[in-house]
């Protein structure tokens, strides 16, 4: 690649002359920092190929007002590189390299590369650093072979390795020992629709470490809480299958708390992320700002998570095994008096309000001594139906690997998990919880042509899952609301407790109405092909297909039910039957289904010039979604989003960074005269740590940066109706207009039920200022950040229009308004002691 760096001051205010005087004091920077003071104080630019010259070779220099020839001179002491002026422009060039071919003797170099464990590198690319054309890669045991010139440089590089150049000098064999380098690996971070360097981010947004998601849950939404600042995650229940946490980013910044969900994107589209294994992901971002969700317009106000499933790496197969059991109990459990002190404080609760005693002494002492459970029962229903623990069991098994063509990653999981409720034993039939999953995923990454990649990823899961045909909710509710001395859960003979009307207790409810079994299956596919066109400008497209089906099979009863009435004279149990139930299942079934198209096509260009760097997006995407279950018209018409979101970033010598960002979208749910929206972003950041002023205090603060960001980004996430701007109108028999003095004349109409409403997005005008720091080494880490949101146009019924206009239900609008605002911080440490360990 030839690089040019650099253009600084004016051509008629400057000279081109090698006694053009130069002043530097420049310790251990690299040498293209160099060329660029030079280029400060001159008018000259830098010419030279990369295969010729390493710019990130660290030198130190400290001259002061001389000819910048004596300052190259200085520069290329004791190297290869020489350099000549060519009008405005220093060639960097090679030493003897004229002539070179004739002096050079054709030979053949074979060897292995391998890691610092000895294990062989598969696709290590090999190439002669001068002529790129000549190349190879390394076969499935890791060894080489290339026919090269005595005096020629091999370069090896590896993804996840550390770049290493060889002399041949004249040796036919050569093994090669590559180092690891997490700083290559670490170097980018994931932001809306691609990558940027870490250090040019100016979004806020914050990543989770993988192996913290890797706890023993079922669902991924649970193992969030308290990971990252500014996260927030409440469970609502812990049913297996249906525990779904609900995660709000930065608060509930509208007046519906199910309308503030975050946009979840996995491998690139807006899909659930429940139900993926933490062991098949490779990266989890929370982008939180408008800098950093504005490319997301309609979908971005709430904040957006991404993830992104595990790609495979080169190398021979590497297989990893991970098992793992955990045990559940509930957090808290209500702690109910026992009977005989509810009847007692009931007594005082009747006698204090002018009544009498509810229970008798003889009746509480009896119920206290457990005289006769069945006729003076002392229950506690929670204990009745909840074990004091229970248990969960996961496992993981993957592979990945592959060559420089091609790369690999397939895991395979299992987990189950059982109820926390206690087995009944009433029926035949298994009315218990437990829930089984078993997922699949599959990344293919293959490399036809050096400048195209293709990706296939395919995941899913099928889930079984079984309950007792009562509700959970009807389950607890009823355990809460029967008082201890109600009934007795079941009589000696297999009889079921109830009083007269037959309203079952909780026991019951749990295991004599039935059983649900339910099946889930979820595929996820998207296939994406990207081309590198030309210097740093690329194309890519994605098309994506999932699919989601879930049928529950209910078969419920209802169970005889009898109450004790007392004891004959052989001492036998008395019983009125108190409902007539049915001896046979009754079977029902329910559906539901969806399948989703997504289609993206993105034009991106990254590139670098001198100590600037430059990029840009400009991508379209939409996606169409189908209910396959619809029962009704407006459920069968699809959900269809479409929009174009661009970027374009600019960085000026790792120091200062600006960016601008905006997305065009909208959605079917709004009118076609009001369907998109334009939502801008920009933010600016820079990097104090990199001023040369900064130097004297960086042994104690290593890493300063300050960004400052505003925008505004939508929500088109409206509850209430659908497709508001249509009127609807019912013929109801409970539709009437009510007149006369007395109120008396009632007219049964057809008339409007909804009104038509011209109602669109929410809009979120979002800012942040945010600080990051790293001190101690960069042992301590510090993310501190300011935010503030005004929203408005929150979609609600409205409130205010009298009962005398006559209108059956009150119309929507754009009327709410909230504003969020606080501030986030982040605090981590990481640090080793000792110097001892195991190793090899």
């Amino acid at each position: 690649m030839l690089a040019a760096i650099g253009l600084s001051g004016s051509v008629a205010a400057q000279t081109s002359s090698p006694n053009a005087r130069i002043s530097l004091d420049l310790q251990n920077v690299p040498l293209k920092e160099v060329f660029a003071r030079i280029e400060d104080q001159s008018n000259y630019i830098f010419v030279y190929y990369d295969s010729i010259l390493d710019a990130s070779r660290r030198v130190s220099i400290s001259v002061s007002d001389q000819p910048v020839g004596n300052v190259l001179e200085v520069l290329f002491a004791g190297t290869e590189n020489t350099w000549k002026l060519s009008g405005r422009q220093i060639v960097i060039g090679k030493a003897a390299a004229a002539g070179k071919a004739e002096k050079q003797t054709p030979l053949r170099v074979m060897g292995s590369v391998k890691d610092t464990n000895g294990e062989p590198l598969i696709g290590v690319t090999v190439f002669v650093k001068e002529r790129p054309s000549v190349g190879t890669a390394t076969d499935i045991n890791g060894n080489y072979l290339i026919d090269v010139q005595t005096d020629d440089v091999l370069e090896f590089s590896y993804v996840g390795y550390k770049t290493q150049d060889v002399a041949v000098a004249g040796r036919g064999l050569l093994d090669i020992v590559l180092e690891q380098n997490d700083a290559i690996l670490d170097a980018v971070e994931v932001v809306g629709y691609g990558v940027q360097k870490k250090i040019s981010v100016i979004g806020s947004q914050q990543s989770i470490q993988v192996k913290e998601l890797k706890v023993p849950v079922a669902n991924l939404t649970q193992g969030l809480a308290g990971r990252v600042a500014g996260l927030v995650s409440v469970q609502r229940t812990s049913e297996p299958g249906f525990d779904d946490a609900d995660i709000y980013i930065r608060g509930i910044s509208t007046l519906t708390a199910s309308m503030s969900a975050p946009l979840t994107l996995v491998d690139g589209v807006p899909r659930s992320f429940a139900n993926v294994d933490p062991e098949d992901i490779e990266s989890f971002s929370i982008l939180k700002d408008a800098s950093a969700t504005a490319v997301y317009g309609v979908r971005g106000a709430n904040g957006v998570i991404i993830i992104n499933t595990k790609s495979g790496s080169k190398g021979r197969p590497k297989f990893t095994v991970r098992y793992t059991e955990g045990i559940t109990t509930p957090t808290k459990i209500t702690d109910f008096v026992d009977g005989a002190t509810y009847m007692e404080m009931s007594n005082e609760a009747s006698m204090t309000r002018g009544g009498g005693a509810l229970y008798s002494r003889e009746v509480i002492e009896k119920t206290r001594t457990h005289a006769d459970p069945y006729l003076y029962p002392n229950v506690d229903w929670m204990d009745e139906i909840l074990r004091d623990y229970s248990h969960n069991r996961s496992a993981n098994v993957n592979v990945s690997g592959g060559s420089d063509k091609a790369v690999y990653y397939i895991g395979l999981a299992y987990y189950d998990e059982d109820g926390m409720y206690k087995d009944t034993k009433l029926s035949d039939y298994n009315s218990n919880t437990y829930y089984r999953r078993y997922n699949v995923t599959t990344n293919l990454t293959l490399n036809p042509f050096r400048t195209t990649e293709i990706k296939l990823g395919i995941q899913g899961y099928l889930a079984n899952a079984n309950y007792p045909a009562s509700a959970q909710s009807t389950i607890f509710e009823s355990a809460y609301f029967t008082q201890p001395t109600y009934i007795a859960p079941l009589y000696p003979d297999g009889k079921l407790g109830a009083f007269s009307g037959g309203e079952l207790n909780p026991v019951a409810e749990l295991g004599a109405t039935g059983y649900a079994n339910q099946w889930r299956s979820q595929v996820y596919s998207n296939l994406r092909i990207t081309q590198q066109l030309y210097k740093g400008l690329s194309i890519t497209g994605m098309f994506s297909f999932d699919t989601y089906n879930y049928t529950s099979n209910r078969f419920t009863k209802s169970p005889n039910t009898y109450h004790a009435t007392g004891r004959d004279a052989n001492g036998n149990l008395i019983y009125e039957q108190t409902r007539q139930g049915t001896e046979n299942l009754a079977y029902s079934l329910s559906a539901k289904g969806d399948r989703t198209i997504y289609l993206e096509a993105a034009l991106n260009y990254k590139n670098t010039f001198g100590r600037h760097d430059v990029s840009g997006m400009l991508l379209f995407n939409q996606s169409d979604e189908i209910n396959t279950k619809a029962t009704n018209v407006e459920e069968a018409l699809p959900y269809r989003f479409r929009g174009l979101a661009g970027r374009f970033t600019y960085g000026f010598d790792d120091r200062y960074f600006a960016e601008f960002n905006f997305g065009y979208n909208g959605s079917e749910n709004f009118t076609p005269k009001n369907r998109y929206g334009f939502f801008p972003s920009v933010g600016l950041g820079w990097v104090i740590s990199n001023e040369s002023f900064f130097e004297p205090l960086t042994n104690v603060i290593q890493y300063l940066k300050v960004r400052g960001t505003w925008g505004q980004v939508g929500n088109s996430q409206i509850s209430g109706r659908r497709f508001a701007y249509l009127a609807t109108v019912t013929d109801s028999s409970s539709t009437s207009y009510t007149f006369g003095k007395n109120m008396d004349q009632n007219y049964g109409t057809t008339a409007i039920d909804e009104y038509a409403v011209d109602v669109t997005w929410e809009v979120a005008d979002k800012t942040d200022i945010g600080v990051d720091m790293r001190l101690l080494n960069n042992k301590l880490n510090l993310q501190f950040d300011y935010f503030k949101e005004s929203r408005e146009g929150i979609y609600l019924r409205r409130s205010s229009i009298p009962s005398y206009v006559g209108m059956i239900n009150n119309p929507y609008g754009n009327i709410g308004k909230v504003e969020n605002k606080g501030f986030e911080l982040s605090v981590n440490y990481a640090n080793s002691w000792g110097g001892g360990g195991i190793g090899r």
